[in-house]
């Protein structure tokens, strides 16, 4: 009878796992609140401008609906814009040593040299493929708009599974 109740004890903590994990199911409680945990940070990316040459150099990464800030530093020598049609899909908050600048079509933010400033925003959710059900991948191109030849990008990718998250 003990040796029953051990591979009763031993069968029961493995299928408690299983059921957590069951799409639909409860959530662990303790993943939950890591995870509203990890949620309520923003995403960060740093951007430097150092010459006209290079254009932008962007480290950091953000996922789509996730609140994101975007640290951009003028290290060259003359002011520069910073401006993406993303600015027009999403409100954006602005901190820091730059000016919001409205054209007709366009929202941008220009940045002197020496300064930094900070542009808060949440990306916009995931737009999924109607056939195959896979996320696409949102791709913003980032340029100066009072020098043209410095431009960049920013992805927004979704990742699921093993490799990157949720």
């Amino acid at each position: 009878m003990n040796r029953k109740r051990h591979i009763t004890r031993f069968l029961t903590v493995p299928m408690a796992l299983a059921a957590m994990m069951l799409p639909g199911g409860e959530p662990n409680p303790v993943y939950a609140a890591e995870k509203g945990a990890m949620s309520a940070s923003p995403h960060k990316m740093e951007i430097t401008i150092r010459d006209r040459e290079h254009g932008y150099e962007t480290v950091g990464l953000t996922t789509p609906s996730a609140d994101t800030t975007i640290v951009v530093r003028n290290q060259d020598t003359v002011t520069h814009g910073f401006a993406s049609t993303l600015f027009k899909e999403v409100p954006v908050r602005m901190e820091g040593e730059g000016t919001e600048v409205r054209g007709k079509t366009l929202k941008s933010y220009h940045v002197d040299p020496g300064k930094a400033m900070t542009l808060h925003f949440s990306t916009m959710p995931s737009k999924f493929d109607t056939v195959t059900g896979i996320a696409e991948t949102a791709r913003y191109v980032i340029w100066c708009d009072i020098h043209p030849e410095v431009k960049g990008e920013l992805y927004i990718i979704e990742t699921k599974g093993e490799i990157g998250g949720g």
